[in-house]
């Protein structure tokens, strides 16, 4: 496990209007502002967009599922933005419904909005982390540090990991039990 701390910068809220291109949007907009760190939360209506809903086999490193859809779908969801190769990265994952359909997955390549598409941006300052290629998952993970240790980590160099908190053992409860059970069932039935 990794971990940073840091606080709240600014905080914006974002409009986008129908026909405008949401990740692009968004990009260009964290880039205008100088934004390296932070969280989005978004909610609107999206009137067709390409989306990654898990991967084709539960191996690693994983092969995307790609699902595309069209035709004006509600969505809420939520990004974390991150410094990164060339820039602000930026990592979304959303549901999007309609009419008794709903998909969830990463948001990736396009979404247009349809109607609009509310964001609130929360600035993170004075947070060691960053997000980099990760040879063994071939995907981009998060990097976090611990500031209040002195750590001072660049791009590209390894960031010191926090030491190990003590845990105490738990016994599960019955109800996370039951949960675990039930947690198999819908894995068997989405099997089939």
């Amino acid at each position: 496990m990794q971990y940073a701390q840091g606080q709240v910068g600014r905080v914006f809220v974002v409009r986008i209007d129908d026909g405008e291109e949401f990740l692009e949007s968004m990009r260009r907009f964290i880039a205008d502002k100088g934004i390296q760190s932070g969280s989005i939360t978004f909610l609107g209506a999206l009137m067709n967009g390409r989306m990654v809903t898990g991967p084709e086999e539960p191996i690693i490193p994983p092969v995307p599922h790609f699902v595309l859809f069209e035709g004006g779908w509600e969505v809420f969801g939520v990004g974390t933005i991150y410094p990164g190769e060339g820039g602000p990265h930026i990592h979304y994952h959303a549901s999007v419904g309609r009419a008794g359909h709903a998909l969830t997955g990463c948001l990736r390549e396009k979404a247009a909005t349809y109607l609009i598409v509310e964001a609130i941006i929360i600035e993170f300052t004075g947070l060691m982390a960053r997000r980099e290629f990760d040879d063994r998952t071939q995907t981009s993970l998060p990097v976090l540090g611990t500031p209040e240790k002195g750590a001072e980590a660049k791009p590209g160099e390894p960031v010191p990991e926090a030491p190990p908190e003590e845990e105490k053992p738990q016994q599960p409860k019955p109800d996370e039990e039951l949960l675990e059970g039930l947690a198999d069932i819908i894995r068997d039935l989405t099997r089939r």
